[in-house]
């Protein structure tokens, strides 16, 4: 037992003094060691590291703050007795996240068996984990690329609804940046399940502490009831000491009915009303406005700043990035850990035509990630709805042809007297009976289609 003992201590001082950062985690994922060059490089003393549990997620918490602990969890491979390397992350004094690659040392064969694991980190400037064979984006790269767009994005707006990296989505992510810096009417177009409302609110609650708001759904708003409902929401926030102004969050203000319209152009037009509006819509209302189909000056006024966000299908090119963040949040909630999406499931996600949009990628995504096993989710996991939309992609309707009426129907009378005359055995009468002809008749319709 002494000499145990003394190997064991002999072990611990022999990692406690290596130049590289080495971290144990438990087969829960807590961080159960960590040498001191692990808590000089994360710059966390050990209190803050010891008893911390992980999960494989990009480290930022639903409000967007970041937390470097998740930046250290290995993928879930490495809990099911795989060898593994790894980017661990860490975040530097100036909030950006540094990474260095990483070898995790599985504490076991497999799942069942697997105690932990021992992650040592490389010295700097060492080669990144390897890329997916074949050119693919794998998940590693697509975990990567996720914790740096949410790094420029969740700064400001911890929305998941502009995770992405095609040109739309960036100019998105820039004009709610914008929005969120300047007190200006702003409208939000884009389809249902596109993160209208989310942005809207983002957009306003930016602040501490947060100014009011009030939702309006414009669709069941006359012009006396917007009036009222109004008058009451100044009214309340007049005594209010806040750093911004109160919000009108008009939601789905292109239903607006015209005598409301009306009154709210003759509301927004009393200059110390000291309320701002953020409106969402699913039509462009200068447009609408164009067609005689919307109040010019309310159109206008309400579109100070319009973001227009597009439908998931116009930007597939977001939907592994976006699938990977949904992924990563079931993971962030402690359960069952996946590390991402197989190529194939990735083709059948974006041969899916997605009618409601990023909400319903998000609820796709956590159906898979209940029915996977893991670590990748398989095509099979798929909720059915997403296969049988791939199936009908890869057996594509084919065009019918055009039927051209009088042709059919010559067709159809030939065949008729070919089969007559078979009967017949080449008698005319009988044949010219049994298709209800008289004999001359019989004859003409003969010679009309060239048969002998």
């Amino acid at each position: 037992m002494a000499r145990t003992r003394s190997h064991i201590a002999g072990l611990s001082r022999l990692l406690a003094s290596a130049p590289q950062p080495v971290y144990a985690l438990d087969a829960a994922r807590t961080i159960v060691y960590a040498n001191d060059a692990c808590s000089t490089w994360t710059g966390l003393n050990p209190d803050a590291l010891l008893g911390r549990r992980c999960d494989y997620q990009p480290g930022y918490r639903s409000d967007g703050s970041a937390d470097s602990v998740h930046g250290l969890c290995p993928p879930p491979e490495a809990f099911q007795g795989r060898p593994t390397t790894f980017d661990a992350a860490r975040l530097d004094s100036a909030g950006q996240w540094q990474t260095r690659p990483a070898d995790c040392l599985p504490l076991g064969d497999d799942a069942a068996a697997c105690l932990g694991v021992v992650v040592v980190v490389h010295h700097p400037g060492s080669a990144s984990s390897p890329p997916r064979a074949g050119g693919e984006v794998g998940d590693l790269e697509l975990h990567r690329r996720l914790r740096e767009v949410l790094q420029e994005s969740f700064g400001y707006a911890p929305l998941s609804q502009i995770v992405g990296e095609s040109p739309a989505i960036v100019q998105v992510r820039a004009q709610v940046q914008l929005a969120r810096s300047v007190d200006v009417r702003v409208l939000i177009v884009g389809p249902l399940g596109s993160g209208r409302e989310y942005i809207a609110r983002a957009i306003h609650y930016r602040g501490r502490p947060a100014s009011p708001l009030a939702p309006l759904a414009c669709s069941l708003l006359d012009a006396e009831l917007l009036q009222t409902t109004i008058s009451s929401f100044v009214a309340s926030c007049a005594p209010l000491q806040v750093e911004r102004p109160a919000a009108l969050l008009l939601l789905e203000v292109d239903q607006l009915p015209p005598d409301a319209q009306m009154t709210l152009s003759g509301i927004l037009n009393i200059g110390e009303l000291g309320v701002r509006t953020v409106a969402t819509a699913r039509r462009s209302l200068t447009d609408l406005a164009a067609q005689g189909k919307f109040r010019d000056d309310l159109a206008f006024a309400l579109s100070t700043l319009e973001i227009r966000v597009p439908p998931l299908a116009d930007r597939l090119a977001d939907l592994p990035l976006l699938a990977q963040f949904f992924l990563e949040r079931c993971n962030a909630e402690g359960g069952k850990q996946l590390s991402g999406f197989t190529a194939e499931a990735l083709d059948q996600l974006a041969a899916y035509p997605w009618p409601e949009n990023v909400d319903e990628l998000a609820d796709v995504v956590q159906a898979s990630c209940e029915a996977a096993a893991g670590p990748l989710v398989q095509p099979g996991d798929l909720p059915e709805k997403i296969r049988a939309a791939a199936g009908a992609d890869s057996h594509p309707f084919r065009s019918d042809d055009t039927i051209v009426m009088p042709l059919f129907l010559a067709e159809i009378e030939k065949e008729l007297l070919q089969r007559a005359l078979r009967r017949a055995r080449g008698n005319k009468a009988k044949a010219a009976r049994l298709v209800g002809l008289t004999r001359a008749r019989f004859l003409r319709r003969l010679q009309h289609f060239g048969i002998e």
